[in-house]
């Protein structure tokens, strides 16, 4: 962060608006202004007074601090890959396993048929006979 983002920050979260510290520090809002803007840096004995007003250091305020980075998704370990990995390879292998088994009901439902029909069929070629149809 900038002197200027951290200013303005500091400000901001202070619920002070430019003019009333521009006030405190006997400085125009512009000035103010231009300080969060990174156009121009206050003299020392302001850099002071902010440090002072919004009670942090003048070290604080002046050293360039990096951007917070964006947490990057972690990454997952190799252990936790080689679970979803025999995961996945179960559920491939258990998939692969119920179709054979829906096959195989099928195929047992389609001869259970078959076997009923001759079995309806012998009946009524036996009651055909009995009436001589």
């Amino acid at each position: 962060m900038t002197f200027g983002e951290k200013l303005q920050a500091l400000r901001q979260r202070a619920g002070m608006s430019q003019d009333a510290l521009a006030e405190r520090l006997e400085v125009s809002r512009q000035a103010v202004s231009r300080w969060e803007r990174d156009e121009t840096m206050p003299e020392t004995d302001k850099v002071v007074a902010l440090a002072d007003i919004f009670g942090v250091t003048t070290d604080y305020l002046l050293r360039p601090q990096p951007e917070p980075a964006a947490a990057e998704p972690e990454k997952p370990s190799r252990e936790q890959k080689d679970w979803v990995e025999r995961f996945l390879a179960f559920a491939k292998r258990k998939w692969y396993l119920l179709g054979w088994v829906l096959i195989a009901w099928g195929v047992l439902d389609l001869v259970q048929l078959v076997l009923f029909y001759l079995a309806y069929r012998g009946m009524i070629s036996g009651f055909t006979g009995m009436f001589g149809w």
